[in-house]
């Protein structure tokens, strides 16, 4: 009817579909009719939430554009920061509820860069990451850390092919050693590294390289005379295995021990605990984290588990997340040839909720 007035059906007011920009304000403090842009969306949406294909702006400078799933970063996506009044890009690849997760490349304030697999906003898989001063690794990596079989490409020229274990060489490996004068690798090393240093192994010539005659004047190795020197390397490499044995039971990639939702969970756990954010959680504090997933450890588990790990029981002992993970899978029970499935259900991990918020001043963060 004409001149009557006009109602908005119900829900005509939700954000749906494809919009022009959005902006989001906040009102200063003791002003009147005054507020500040806090940000800007341009994109789709569903029932109010970004969803669909959008470009997110913060007053801090920095700009998202991608996929959203329910107004979280969640498909293909590239973060881009403001430095020095200019726009540097700082991750671009796939992402999961708001994090990185799946393949994808980063780019650090240092001029560090990797490219690989993430898992929850941490490098976790297999990736390269090429270090600004000319260093490059390429393997294994477990929350964030170096961890399992990789190869480190050296800025003087040496190669390193082995194992390891949080960040340091563990294990077997073989190193290359450079020769700037005749351009090429002249002697190697083959053995044992304990704690990123090398304890027990063989040193030996490089075969000549014929396209590098230099290569057929070998360096001179030192001269030594040992007696049953076989035995004595095979004895010494023996006690070094046995003696870092619960170390190295850490390479065991826990992905094979546990399934992608209970590391979550620990993972998730762990983070609760370690407020901090060091990466470390006390003797004291472990049954706490336990029971975030729904365990409960009785003293004589504990000690058990200490023996496990070869940890002291002492209040300044410390717990990394690999440890914490391989305590959670020692503690589950297991009957004939199949694992059960942990102690912790998914109705805990359900419950589980992360809140995540960008911080310009960090490299670990989205």
């Amino acid at each position: 009817m004409p001149g009557a007035p006009m109602r908005a059906a119900p829900g005509a007011g939700d954000k749906n579909g494809e919009r022009r920009t959005v902006y989001f304000t906040k009102k200063l403090p003791k002003e009147v009719n005054n507020y500040a842009r806090t940000g800007q969306y341009l994109g789709e949406w569903r029932e109010n939430r970004w969803h669909g294909k959008g470009t997110l702006e913060r007053a801090n400078g920095t700009r998202y554009v991608g996929e959203w799933v329910e107004g979280q970063r969640s498909g293909v996506g590239t973060l881009w920061i403001k430095q020095s009044g200019q726009f540097r890009k700082r991750y671009t690849g796939q992402w999961l509820n708001d994090q990185p997760h799946g393949r994808g490349s980063n780019y650090y304030k240092n001029g560090d860069s990797y490219n690989g697999e993430w898992r929850n906003g941490v490098r976790h898989g297999t990736g390269v990451m090429r270090y600004a001063d000319g260093g490059v690794y390429d393997g294994e990596w477990f929350n964030n850390k170096r961890h399992g079989f990789g190869v480190y490409d050296y800025p003087n020229g040496d190669h390193f092919e082995g194992l390891w274990v949080e960040d340091k060489k563990e294990g077997e490996g073989v190193h290359f050693y450079f020769s700037k004068e005749k351009r090429t690798h002249t002697k190697r090393y083959d053995g044992e590294w304990v704690d990123d240093l090398p304890k027990c192994g063989f040193y030996t010539e490089m075969p000549p390289d014929p396209l590098v005659p230099d290569s057929f004047v070998p360096d001179p190795l030192p001269r030594t005379e040992v007696i049953a020197p076989d035995e004595i390397i095979s004895e010494r490499l023996g006690d070094i295995r046995e003696e870092r044995a619960h170390i190295r039971a850490k390479r065991v990639p826990l992905d094979d021990q546990l399934t992608p939702e209970e590391l979550d969970a620990l993972q998730e756990a762990f983070s609760r605990v370690d407020v901090d954010g060091s990466g470390q959680i006390s003797l004291e504090r472990l049954p706490e984290a336990f029971g975030q997933v729904g365990m409960e450890i009785a003293e004589d588990e504990l000690e058990q588990l200490l023996v496990h790990l070869d940890k002291p029981n002492e209040p300044a002992t410390n717990f990394s997340f690999a440890e914490f993970a391989q305590a959670a899978d020692f503690l589950s029970p297991i009957e004939g040839d199949e694992p059960e499935p942990a102690a912790f259900g998914s109705a805990t991990m359900g419950s589980l909720d992360t809140a995540y918020e960008d911080d310009d001043d960090d490299d670990d963060e989205y």
